[in-house]
C-alpha cells in the first residue's frame, strides 16, 4: 500500500478507513473465535501499555525513546501468545492525522496474531478535556465497552477514557461479569483510589467517578485480574482480594509520575488451571516473573 503524507490524505475519511480496516475490533474477534481454545486449555496472551509518543516536542525530547512501541510490538510477535491487547493511548491526540501515523506503523510490522485495543484518553479528540471518541469508533468499531470469551475466560474491555465510569457502565459490567466463568478486566485508567500510581484524588492518576463501585464490584465478582495503563510505569497491587496490574510502559514518555518503577515493558500472561502468571519483558530483552503470592509493587 502506498502512503502519501499530506493533509488531503489525513482528512480523507475513506482513505483512512481503508487503512484502518484490517485492524477493526470485529475482524480480530472473529479471528480469535475461529481458532478458539477449549475451556481449561492453557494459553498465553500479551498486554501492551501506552504507546503514544508524546504530544509536545519537549516531552518527546526529555522523556521518550523513539521507536520503542515498534520494537516491543515486534518482540510480542516472537512470543508464544495467541493475541495481544493494547491498553489505549495509541495516538497523542485522537485526530485523523495521528491515526494515520499509527496505522502506518502497524502496516509496517509483521503482525500475525490478533490485535485488540482499549480506548484511552489520548485516543479521544482532546486528551484532558471535553472530547469525543467519534474518530476512534469509526476506525475500530462503535463499541468501546465489549467482551469476548476465550479458553474459558471472559475478557472484558472497559472504557475509562473519559476519566470516569458511568452508572450504565457499572450495570453493564455487573451483567457481563455474572456467572462462574473466570474473568479478566482490561481498562485504560486505574481507579484513582489506588493512590500508589499518582496522588490519590489527582485526576491524572486515574478515574475518580465510579472508582469505589468498580473496585467493590471486582471483589464481589471475584475478578481474577485487572490490567490498566495510563500511568507510564509498572506496578502490582492486591486490593480487596483482586490483583491490579499497572502496565503503562508500551512506548510513551516515562514522565516523573510518583511511581517508582518507570521503564518500558510489555507483559505476557500465561493462563492455566492454577491461575494467571505474568512475565514482564523489558526493552533490553530481559524479563522477570511477577510473584504469585501477595505483592505490593509501586
Amino acid at each position: 500500500m502506498m502512503f502519501r503524507r499530506n493533509e488531503e490524505l489525513f482528512t480523507d475519511e475513506e482513505n483512512l478507513r481503508q487503512l484502518a480496516a484490517p485492524w477493526r475490533t470485529r475482524v480480530h474477534l472473529d479471528r480469535l473465535q475461529a481458532a478458539a481454545r477449549k475451556p481449561g486449555e492453557a494459553f498465553e496472551f500479551a498486554v501492551l501499555g501506552d504507546a503514544e509518543p508524546g504530544r509536545f516536542w519537549i516531552w518527546r525530547a526529555l522523556f521518550n525513546r523513539p521507536g520503542v512501541f515498534r520494537r516491543q510490538l515486534s518482540r510480542v510477535q516472537t512470543q508464544s501468545v495467541d493475541f495481544t491487547i493494547q491498553l489505549g493511548d495509541m495516538v497523542s491526540c485522537g485526530k485523523p492525522r495521528h491515526y494515520f501515523d499509527f496505522f502506518r506503523q502497524l502496516h509496517g510490522l509483521p503482525i500475525e496474531k490478533p490485535y485488540l485495543t482499549v480506548i484511552g484518553n489520548h485516543d479521544r479528540s482532546h486528551p484532558h478535556g471535553r472530547s469525543h471518541s467519534r474518530v476512534y469508533r469509526r476506525l475500530f468499531g462503535r463499541a468501546t465497552n465489549y467482551f469476548f470469551d476465550y479458553g474459558g475466560v471472559r475478557f472484558i474491555v472497559l472504557d475509562s477514557s473519559r476519566q470516569r465510569l458511568t452508572q450504565a457502565q457499572i450495570r453493564w459490567l455487573a451483567a457481563v461479569c455474572r456467572g462462574p466463568r473466570r474473568k479478566v478486566v482490561l481498562t485504560h485508567m486505574p481507579p484513582v483510589l489506588l493512590g500508589l500510581w499518582g496522588p490519590a484524588g489527582h485526576r491524572m492518576g486515574g478515574f475518580h467517578q465510579g472508582a469505589h463501585q468498580f473496585t467493590d464490584l471486582m471483589a464481589e465478582l471475584a475478578v481474577e485480574r485487572v490490567y490498566m495503563g495510563h500511568v507510564h510505569a509498572f506496578g502490582v497491587q492486591d486490593y480487596k482480594g483482586v490483583r491490579y496490574v499497572l502496565t503503562g510502559g508500551g512506548g510513551s514518555p516515562l514522565f516523573p509520575s510518583g511511581a517508582r518503577d518507570r521503564f518500558h515493558h510489555f507483559l505476557t500472561v500465561s493462563v492455566g488451571p492454577d491461575g494467571l502468571r505474568e512475565r514482564v519483558h523489558l526493552l533490553d530483552g530481559s524479563s522477570f516473573q511477577i510473584p504469585a503470592g501477595k505483592v505490593l509493587i509501586a
